[in-house]
Formats: structure tokens, sequence, C-alpha cells
């Protein structure tokens, strides 16, 4: 089977263009959209057709494509995923944007999953100190820092149990999501739950880290949910914090 035959019979399981970047992935990684328009008559190997295959299936299934690829693009710079933690999405791009504007000399990020917000700032901010915690052994961050050069002190804590130190900005992508909201999509199954729920309507970790940063930073920088951010803001000030801004799904606080 060539590339074109595959791509035609593609069609009738995915009504999507991600068959076309699942059949590079299996033939090449490396390759882009406009290979395929001048390869149409390469010829598959069992090996990249079998992998094409069982990658359409998923997909079609609703498993993310992040996770079918094995990574995601973020902030212009491309991180391993897998499905031990949460995809890289879009609005968090807008956190790292807030934490620049702070011009922060140290740096921590909370819960850092797959690394994707501490790397950035490590990258963007090559003279600041970053540290990342997560409350398990942060493998996958610790691939994506090698990979893309790199140093972040990584720390296994739970929220600021482990961590040491004050910090200039404290950011934090936390679970929030409510599991009692009706406009979940269902694609989160395949993503970590422990990555992605919170009791408390979602909020309990976030109240529990404004409590402890406390007298450890300057600046709080929270991702949450919009339909959250008048009970964070509300919960904040009753706890001695300034609203800096509230924007999109980011929220920042001076203490």
């Amino acid at each position: 089977m060539n590339v074109n035959s595959w791509l035609t019979a593609a069609k009738t399981t995915l009504k999507s263009a991600d068959s076309e970047l699942i059949l590079l992935n299996a033939i090449n990684p490396s390759l882009d959209r406009s290979w395929l328009v001048t390869h149409g008559d390469y010829i598959l190997s069992k090996t990249a057709a079998k992998e094409a295959n069982e990658g359409l299936k998923r997909r079609a299934a609703g498993e993310p494509l992040a996770y079918i690829l094995g990574h995601k693009d973020f902030y212009g710079r491309e991180f391993i995923v897998g499905n031990s933690v949460l995809i890289p999405r879009p609005e968090t791009e807008e956190l790292i944007d807030f934490v620049l504007n702070l011009k922060p000399k140290k740096v921590l990020d909370v819960g850092t999953g797959s690394g994707c917000i501490a790397i950035t700032l490590a990258l963007e901010l090559p003279r600041a100190e970053v540290t990342a915690s997560d409350i398990h052994e942060p493998a996958v961050a610790i691939k994506n820092a090698d990979q893309l050069g790199v140093n972040v002190n990584f720390v296994v804590s739970d929220l600021l149990d482990n961590i040491d130190g004050n910090f200039d900005v404290i950011a934090a992508n936390l679970p929030y999501v409510d599991k009692s909201w009706n406009w979940l999509d269902d694609s989160l199954k395949y993503e970590p739950d422990e990555a992605l729920y919170a009791d408390d309507g979602g909020l309990l970790l976030i109240k529990k880290l404004i409590l402890q940063a406390k007298g450890r930073t300057k600046y709080l920088v929270l991702e949450a949910d919009t339909s959250q951010h008048s009970a964070i803001i509300d919960f904040a000030a009753k706890n001695g914090l300034e609203l800096v801004e509230d924007r999109n799904f980011v929220v920042c606080f001076k203490y």
C-alpha cells in the first residue's frame, strides 16, 4: 500500500487531517505534510502501515492526538507527552506570558507534569533560577528538560511541603476541574484523573496553595477555569492577597 491509498482509506475512518499526522509519525516523525504531496506513491513498510493503522483506530475512538504522536507543541517547542501527564494546552501559554511580564529571577512551577511551564520559563528566562515540583517523580518533565537542553531543579513535593526557600513567582496549573461540570469533553477520560480533578468545586488544591505560598513568594500566578475566578479572587482577598490581573484562564495575585 502506498501513501495515497492509505490516506484515501483512512478518510472512511477519520474525517480529519489528523490521519496525515498519524501517517507521517509512523513513517518518520521529522517529516511534514508537504512530504505527503510529493510522495504519494511511496510504499509503506509493514511496520509503518501497522503503526499508522493502530494510531488511526485510537484517534477514531477519541484518544487525543498528542498521546498517539507522543508529543505536543507548546510555546513554539515540542514536548514529549504520555498518558501519565496532562497534555499542554494553549491557555497555559498565557500563564507563561504573565510570568514573563513579571521578570522574575527565581521561579517555582508547582505540579509540573510534562514540565512545559518550568522548561519554557527556563528557556525564555535564561538567567532565572527555575524549580519545578510534582507529587510524583517527574520522569516526563526530566526527559523534556534533557531533550530541550535546559537546567531545571526538579523536586518531588506535595505542593510546597518539600520546597525550600522563597521565590519571586510561584506559578501553577493545578488540577481544577470539577467532575460535576456538564460541559466536559469525553477525551478527558484519556488523561490522568489526578492531573485534572479536584474537590471543593475544583478549588481544593488552589486554595491550599494560596495558603501555603504566603511568605514564600511575591506573586502567585494560577490557571483555572473562568467560572472559578470569582471564588478564587474572593478566597485570596480574605487571605491577604491583592489581585494584580484576571484574564481568560489566568489570575495573578500579589502578596
